[in-house]
């Protein structure tokens, strides 16, 4: 229940400024492992919230759901969430009807779970969790005044609600979300390439894939893992927009749109009615499905994407969740970044009370966390295009799954965020060689949109496919590894997300010809890509059947096998050819 009196202790020594999901989180993450630590969270909202509660951040991924398992919520995310069914994607425009679209997502339950999250019910218990945990709860509270300390001085905060009152810390933590209290303070804002804004809703009761698509389409109902459809992620993707549909364990849907300023005007998500006039002009199947149900609220963000220039201060002040950064809502990354936050400052904070170095790793982090940012900005501000175009956003989501599952997946789990600037060196350079290597990726995917627009196959795509390379990387996110093991993992996938994009660039040469195919390596700079490109693997793709098969490596049949059989320009040799002042110096001779 709500503090209706003032904290009974004037002093912490963490104060968190927000009692939404990272500041929740974070408070259980330093009770947990900071024990001896005495920790606060300053919260307006009173308990309870309500279920369903109207909040961005429903559905998760992997690394997120791996922080929240590490601090004991596994069980709990089972018994009181929905265990979803991974990403699902309909990309290139909804004029089709739904079955007649191509479909790509999991065919399988994932190995390594992840949720869909009622935030208004994981919210109410984890107050409660953390209450019981020794966590001052005050609730129902606005801060009104921060006065922050210098070199070493405590900082007070001030409060006034259904308590009234002021509090000092050693640590003060912003987790107030978009009103970012330190961030604007502080003018730490930094802006965001990605220029793309959202609206959403709820409505009462369940709403999936299969509620769009007629019984009588019985090869569609039948797919594999077509049952569980409906706890996916749903995305229904044209140029420049996509609209997801996110089941909650209440039993209410959430329904998002999400466009791009490139293509759409923002004012199309500027209310309800907006929203809804757009999603019958671009999605009409799924506006005749939504006239079954009431809406039950409505909220938008324009340009919700940012950057923050630095978010923990020598001062001892951090930024957390939305208050410091934020992406994208594609592939539900939100609550990875709330667990890089927390991790990060919790590292920060354990070192301080520890009496170890902690400034100089403040300074690291921050660079860190900015570079994470920024990388993950780049894989959605050039993929508007791609949204309409089922062959690249196949491509897209082959490509961003295996360097997800295999570098970013395991800055948290591993710890890696715990070592000193140089011992970070080697993984920071597999980190700048993927992010290169990953932005002239999106760049082709984008161009091969614009040059090569393509319609709907009407075909399943297992992501990942079974067996695949993505497999074995996303099973690999739920395993412990020693330091020098996770190096030596991450260079292996280093060297196959390389070849990844060799791969996907001699597919779409093949699809698209000679012209285009010209256009395409000369839009992307591909000369300035430094990939290995051998004669031999140009050599392979003009055989036949087995010999072809046989000369392929574990990657290239991994693409075939994920991507499809390459659908032949009837020029397609010619486009290959295209390849050969780009090929790679041989290895001198041992």
């Amino acid at each position: 229940m709500p503090n209706e009196r003032e904290t009974p202790s004037k002093s912490f020594d963490v104060v968190i400024c927000g009692g939404g999901l990272s500041g929740l989180l974070l408070a259980r993450q330093l009770r947990r492992e900071l024990p001896d630590l005495s920790v606060a969270v300053i919260e307006r909202q009173g308990r309870p919230l309500p279920d369903g509660c109207h909040k961005v951040g429903e559905s998760s991924v992997e690394a997120g759901c791996q922080y929240m398992e590490s601090l004991g919520l596994a069980q709990y995310m089972l018994d009181r969430q929905l265990v979803k069914y991974g990403l699902r994607f309909f990309p290139g425009g909804g004029k089709q009807p739904v079955h007649e679209r191509t479909e790509i997502g999991p065919c399988a339950e994932p190995v390594v779970k992840s949720y869909q999250i009622d935030r208004g019910r994981f919210e109410n218990d984890l107050r409660e969790f953390n209450e019981a945990d020794g966590v001052a709860m005050i609730e129902g509270c606005k801060v009104t005044t921060i006065e922050l300390g210098e070199d070493g001085a405590l900082h007070r905060i001030d409060y006034e609600g259904a308590a009234t009152g002021s509090v000092t810390a050693r640590w003060l933590v912003d987790a107030t979300g978009r009103q970012a209290l330190l961030r604007k303070r502080m003018k730490s804002t930094r802006g965001s390439p990605h220029a793309a804004s959202a609206g959403w809703f709820r409505i009462e009761g369940r709403l999936g894939p299969a509620d769009l698509v007629p019984a009588t389409e019985t090869e569609w109902h039948g797919r594999e893992g077509a049952e569980h459809r409906w706890r996916s992620t749903n995305h229904f993707m044209g140029p420049g927009y996509w609209l997801w549909l996110i089941p909650l364990s209440t039993g209410m849907t959430s329904v998002g749109l999400v466009i791009h300023k490139e293509i759409h005007d923002p004012k199309n998500i500027a209310g309800l009615e907006n929203t809804l006039a757009f999603i019958r002009e671009h999605e009409p199947y799924i506006a005749a499905a939504l006239e079954r149900f009431e809406v039950k609220d409505f909220l938008c963000l324009h340009d919700y994407s940012h950057q923050v220039a630095r978010a923990w201060s020598p001062n001892r002040w951090a930024m957390v969740g939305e208050a410091g950064a934020f992406v994208d809502p594609l592939y539900s990354p939100g609550s990875d970044y709330i667990g890089f936050a927390n991790m990060f400052t919790t590292e920060l904070i354990r070192r301080d009370f520890a009496g170890e170095e902690w400034v100089e790793q403040s300074t690291h982090l921050n660079y860190l966390y900015r570079a994470m940012v920024s990388g993950a900005i780049d894989i959605f501000k050039q993929a508007a295009p791609v949204y309409g175009h089922p062959s690249a956003m196949l491509a897209k989501i082959y490509w961003d799954n295996l360097s997800y599952w295999s570098f970013t997946c395991h800055l948290g789990k591993q710890g890696i965020h715990t070592l000193s600037p140089v011992e970070y060196q080697p993984y920071g350079e597999i980190g700048t060689r993927l992010a290169e290597i990953g932005n002239f990726m999106q760049a082709w995917l984008r161009h091969w949109a614009l040059l090569a627009p393509e319609p709907q196959d009407g075909k399943a795509y297992g992501a990942p496919h079974f067996p695949s390379v993505h497999i074995d990387a996303h099973m690999r996110i739920a395993d412990r590894m020693t330091l020098p093991e996770t190096l030596d993992y991450m260079r292996m996938r280093h060297r196959q997300i390389e070849e990844a994009a060799v791969e996907i660039v001699l597919r779409t040469l093949q699809k698209v010809g000679p012209e285009i195919g010209r256009q395409l390596l000369e839009a992307t700079e591909f000369g300035r890509w430094n990939v290995q490109l051998t004669q031999e693997r140009i050599e392979t793709e003009l055989l036949r059947g087995q010999a072809r098969r046989l000369r392929m490596s574990i990657i290239a049949r991994d693409a075939e096998r994920s991507l499809g059989k390459i659908a032949r320009h009837e020029r397609a040799d010619e486009a290959l050819d295209l390849l050969q002042s780009y090929l790679a110096e041989p290895s001198p001779a041992p």
